[in-house]
């Protein structure tokens, strides 16, 4: 299904829609656009005071747009992996990453999707998602950082709402906000741009490789090793199973890493 049916599907039945109600379990205020709205129409009058990043939103109507675009992952990747310590290990090791990244000012949260598929999501506002095909292969702790640090960057350097800064749906969008009159049009519209680009046709290669090593030297400066992207991609490169999806939102993995420094394995 394509994210615009999702998402306008969520539109009609998001307070009882069960995969709604299993994101909210992983992320509160996750799933309800109504309620994403009106929070971020009850600071309206205190848009003018926060200062907009390059995309032009505002911190209220990037967390609004990254809590929608959230219920799409996990719809379309199994839902949630309710798996105790994993999401225990992902959390903190999410953490600690995120406490090193340049937007503070964000609540971020990690979680994990019960999907055989290997790939990793990152929503606006920060939202973190790993499958669990992903997660499975990555033992290592710092090889989990790796892929933890390159999806924080897309965050940290607003890659999603960055894409889509100039288009003409973001128009007046913070006016929809302090009026109720069209808002969800516009929200799902704004929504459904978002998450085509996070499920369906993936980041531009540079804004990718931005990541890989933005995502790289994080990891350095938290105190993981360095090499831990790179091994994963190695490890990647070397399976073969045509069946199962594989990094499909990412560049070919010979072209990451020949833009990674060759870092020895942890």
């Amino acid at each position: 299904m394509k994210p615009g049916a999702l998402v306008v599907l969520l539109l009609g039945c998001m307070a009882a829609c069960m995969v709604g109600q299993t994101a909210q379990a992983l992320f509160p205020g996750i799933g309800d656009i109504g309620s994403a709205i009106s929070k971020a129409k009850k600071t309206a009058d205190d848009t003018a005071k926060i200062a907009k990043g390059a995309s032009g939103l505002t911190l209220a109507e990037e967390i609004a747009i990254g809590d929608a675009v959230s219920v799409a992952i996990v719809a379309r990747y199994g839902g949630v992996w309710r798996d105790e310590v994993a999401t225990r290990r992902v959390n903190l090791i999410g953490r600690i990453l995120a406490q090193y990244a340049t937007r503070q000012a964000l609540d971020w949260r990690f979680g994990l999707l019960n999907s055989p598929a290997i790939n990793a999501f990152s929503a606006p506002g920060g939202r973190v998602f790993i499958t669990r095909g992903l997660y499975e292969l990555l033992p290592n702790d710092d090889e989990l950082a790796g892929v933890l640090a390159h999806e924080i960057i897309h965050i940290d350097r607003r890659h999603a709402v960055n894409s889509i800064a100039h288009n003409e749906m973001l128009g007046g969008f913070s006016g929809l906000l302090a009026d109720n009159s069209g808002a969800f049009a516009q929200f799902a519209q704004v929504v459904d741009a978002v998450a085509d680009e996070v499920l369906v046709t993936g980041y531009d290669p540079d804004t990718e490789f931005e990541a890989d090593a933005g995502g790289r030297d994080l990891a350095d400066v938290t105190g993981f090793a360095p090499g831990g992207l790179r091994a994963v991609l190695v490890q990647i490169s070397s399976m073969t199973n045509p069946q199962q999806e594989v990094l499909s939102t990412h560049p070919p993995i010979a072209s990451r890493l020949e833009r990674l420094p060759d870092d020895p394995p942890p």
